[in-house]
């Protein structure tokens, strides 16, 4: 595998209900330099360890969530680690490649929808039991005979019958058996399937788990001098003089700033005092103790009870403001809403005209390139007529100027004779003079002339 170290991980363990059996043990893991590195074609292992499962989902839970997953898983084994709350599980697969589908498929996803914790999956080099007994490791197959399941009555080598499920107290079970159970106690001793849940108790101030003090009148947990000292500063600010410090019997007195003991100590060097026996003396004194002592708790309750009752007041009067402030917001998101939901409408409106304006537009438009077209067809034939018109008149005017001057030829033939004849006809011009004469035809009047004057 890239990237991974010599010297694995090591993961102390526990197994096996305490009263008849406990394994203790030590899981060697396999350490990457890169989380976004593969396993994909190098050798590792094909056991999974799932570290820290919170102790809230119970094997059931487990079982479910590796349901999808669950193809070449051949045992599961429930273990308890060093931290509280939270459990193991080891599981051993066919081979590495399905091993490395499960790593790949479930690494880093959350268990639920509603909780933040993840899947966290390490491969494990190999499992080492410091005591002699193998309950730490997976069974060797074929050297044992093989146990029943508790449940079905089945053998647990079956792969027909599911998977190997090892719970917290080494009894063995199939998955689908162990789902069917509805209680979170192993079926055969009673015995719990996963760790208990405990209390995680942390400074009500800073959130500090260590060295921590709760207060014998109020309950409140604060850290001590090694901390933030609020478990002093709670004193100061209530006068509760009484802390006890979790985890021990030793009850702290803020006032005399020494432990409570139950026995006489000389204040001097702190040692033992030898006692007398009691008198009616020393009764009288308890008396007055007792009644002095019930003065002071009444007191201190009464304090407290102020106390308390200023925090509700303190806490009253802020949810009150911020259920002001969020209903007023909400009352301006609902006017907001409105007029947008107003304006959505109009503008749909404004919209739907201007798409059917569109519309009309887009078929006049269409109407109007029609008509454009026609228009440049006919322009185009119109212009090809007048040209064919233009050269027809022209030819017109040509055949008619040669036909005036034709017929102003044939009017002068005809003036011409006429006046012949008429000058044959009173004798002045013989038919000698007719022959030996010359006629001839000019553009215009002016030539007329010019001829009349040669004759």
């Amino acid at each position: 595998m890239p990237g991974t170290s010599k010297k694995p991980n090591k993961i102390s363990f526990v197994s096996g209900n305490p009263t008849v059996e406990k394994t203790e043990g030590i899981i060697h893991l396999f350490k990457t330099k890169n989380k976004k590195e593969t396993t994909a074609g190098c050798q590792t292992s094909s056991m999974l360890c799932m570290l820290g499962i919170p102790s809230n989902i119970t094997v059931k839970d487990l079982l479910n969530f590796c349901a999808p997953m669950r193809r070449g898983i051949l045992e599961l084994k429930i273990v308890k680690g060093s931290h509280v709350g939270r459990y193991m599980a080891l599981l051993n697969f066919e081979n590495q490649e399905y091993a490395d589908q499960f790593y790949e498929a479930l690494n880093g996803v959350a268990y639920n929808s509603l909780e933040p914790d993840i899947c966290q999956l390490a491969y494990i080099s190999h499992v080492e039991a410091i005591h002699s007994s193998l309950g730490g490791t997976f069974p060797l197959r074929g050297l044992v005979e093989l146990p029943s399941c508790p449940v079905c009555l089945e053998k647990l080598d079956e792969p027909v019958q599911g998977i190997l499920t090892t719970i917290l107290c080494n009894h063995n079970f199939h998955d689908e058996c162990i789902s069917q159970t509805t209680e979170t106690t192993c079926p055969v001793c009673r015995y719990v399937q996963s760790p208990e849940m405990v209390a995680d108790s942390q400074c009500a101030d800073c959130e500090l788990r260590e060295n921590l003090w709760i207060c014998l009148i109020c309950g409140h947990v604060g850290c001590g001098r090694y901390g933030q000292k609020h478990a002093h500063r709670h004193f100061q600010e209530t006068g509760h003089t009484f802390a006890l410090e979790l985890g021990k019997n030793l009850v702290w007195d803020y006032a005399d700033d020494a432990y409570v003991h139950r026995i006489a100590v000389n204040q001097e060097d702190g040692k033992l005092v030898q006692l007398g026996e009691g008198s009616e003396t020393g009764d009288k004194k308890l008396d007055c103790l007792n009644t002095e002592f019930s003065a002071i708790m009444i007191s201190q309750l009464e304090s407290q009870r102020q106390y308390f009752e200023s925090q509700l007041d303190i806490i009253t009067s802020e949810s009150a403001a911020r259920t002001a402030d969020i209903e007023d917001k909400l009352e301006k998101t609902r006017l907001m809403v409105s007029d947008l939901e107003s304006k959505v409408a109009t503008l749909t409106k404004e919209k739907t005209m201007l798409a059917q304006k569109l519309s009309q537009a887009n078929t006049l438009t269409q109407k109007l390139q029609s008509e454009l077209a026609e228009e440049k067809a006919l322009t185009v034939s119109l212009s090809k007529s007048q040209i064919l018109w233009e050269e027809r008149a022209k030819n017109a005017e040509l055949t008619a100027q040669m036909a005036q001057e034709e017929v102003r030829d044939l009017l002068l033939n005809f003036e011409m004779r006429d006046k012949l004849t008429e000058v044959s006809e009173r004798g002045e011009l013989t038919s000698e003079d007719i022959a030996g004469g010359q006629i001839s035809i000019g553009d215009g009047p002016a030539k007329a002339r010019r001829r009349k004057k040669r004759r």
